[in-house]
């Protein structure tokens, strides 16, 4: 069960084409049944829900990601895509060892643009795993023009750093590469960050603060937003992790209980961009024009 939230009103002139590049949809389980070997078991967020969250803060567009409670299977995320027409795509999950061209083409022709590795929620923290997983995933979908999107911390994101610069292929790095906001802008591994980002090959999502800092609100996420946007506004994207998935602090995630989501408030997740970002150019390309150069829309 979704819960309920006041959203705030949105406080700035959101652009025409504007695009949440994060969300995903669940549900119900007896047509879309979860993967025995997930993490968790979340509630049901429908197309519907999302639909009028979008309406009431001026989103446009949206990329469904495809999240790891179903495995390989694309198939909810695939039937996400369909209900928003032309006005969605797709980041799937795919296994690098065992899919065919034929089922990476079939995913592209139902809007599906990106492969996600989500290395973290796997648990997959050993560098050289993670690089042949990104080599085998990139290879295979290369010739589709999608791009690499990776979910994991920054430490292994530093080690993935030349093999990432190697590849021919737009590398995504999901919530903000994970960045521990409130370790301030000097941290161990951040430099390398920043010129990844910088290289022009990286993109990264402004989503989920709660995600990377205890105050989402505090400036500390506002100096690190802002130092992003100052290195390279080209391959910023914005998004807002609906319907907002994620473990509780101090709670073991089990799959045999259904885990709530998280209470945030979207509205005023897409004000705070807004004051990160202050110029309406740089709102309209992190909201607008990147997304359609991305995605492909």
């Amino acid at each position: 069960m979704l819960p309920i939230v006041e959203q705030e009103k949105i406080q700035f002139t959101v652009p025409k084409g504007a695009c949440d590049c994060h969300v995903h949809v669940f549900g119900p389980e007896s047509k879309y049944p979860y993967s025995d070997d997930r993490a968790y078991t979340p509630s049901d967020a429908s197309e519907e829900d999302l639909a009028q969250l979008h309406k009431k803060i001026g989103i446009e567009r949206l990329v469904i990601v495809h999240p790891s409670p179903y495995g390989v299977d694309n198939k909810r995320s695939q039937d996400g895509i369909a209900f928003f027409h032309q006005n969605a795509r797709g980041v799937a999950v795919i296994e690098e060892d065992t899919i065919s061209l034929q089922e990476i083409t079939s995913l592209h022709q139902s809007g599906f643009r990106g492969a996600r590795l989500n290395l973290e929620t796997a648990g997959m923290h050993e560098p050289s795993a993670a690089k042949e997983k990104f080599i085998k995933t990139a290879h295979l979908i290369q010739s589709m023009g999608w791009h690499v999107q990776i979910y994991s911390n920054i430490a292994l994101i530093v080690q993935l750093k030349e093999v990432i610069l190697q590849s021919d292929l737009p590398v995504v790095l999901d919530h903000f590469a994970r960045i521990p906001a409130d370790l301030g802008l000097n941290q161990e591994g951040l430099k390398d960050i920043f010129e990844l980002l910088e290289s022009g090959k990286v993109w990264m999502k402004m989503s989920a603060p709660q995600r990377i800092s205890n105050n989402p609100d505090g400036q500390a996420v506002t100096d690190l937003a802002r130092k992003l946007i100052q290195i390279n506004p080209d391959r910023l994207v914005w998004g807002s992790d609906w319907p907002h998935s994620g473990a509780h602090p101090g709670v073991t995630r089990m799959k045999e209980n259904i885990e709530p989501f998280h209470p945030i408030d979207d509205g005023h997740a897409l004000n705070r961009f807004a004051g990160w970002a202050q110029d309406p150019q740089l709102i309209k390309k992190i909201l607008v024009d990147n997304p359609a150069i991305l995605y492909q829309f």
